[in-house]
């Protein structure tokens, strides 16, 4: 995921499925997200798994896909 989004101040991929890899954890913070709609940015982040194959792997897929401004936002708020 970090050759698609270099500049990511955040990329991290969690398995939560006991190392089988159905049920992952992605959290993407890039600022190439600025203005773009949330589903839209999903659905890019869901595109790369597909191109790499990964997408019918998976059986439960959480994503987060935020701003560094979001990102920091969600952090003072923890």
């Amino acid at each position: 995921m970090k050759q698609h989004y270099p500049d990511a101040a955040e990329c991290s991929i969690v398995d939560e499925s006991n190392g089988c890899g159905a049920r992952l954890n992605l959290t993407v913070v890039d600022d190439s997200f600025a203005g773009v709609p949330l589903l839209k940015r999903h659905r890019a982040i869901q595109n790369v798994l597909k191109e790499k194959g990964l997408f019918d792997e998976i059986h439960a897929l959480q994503l987060k896909a935020w701003t560094v401004a979001q990102w920091e936002k969600k952090k003072e708020g923890q």
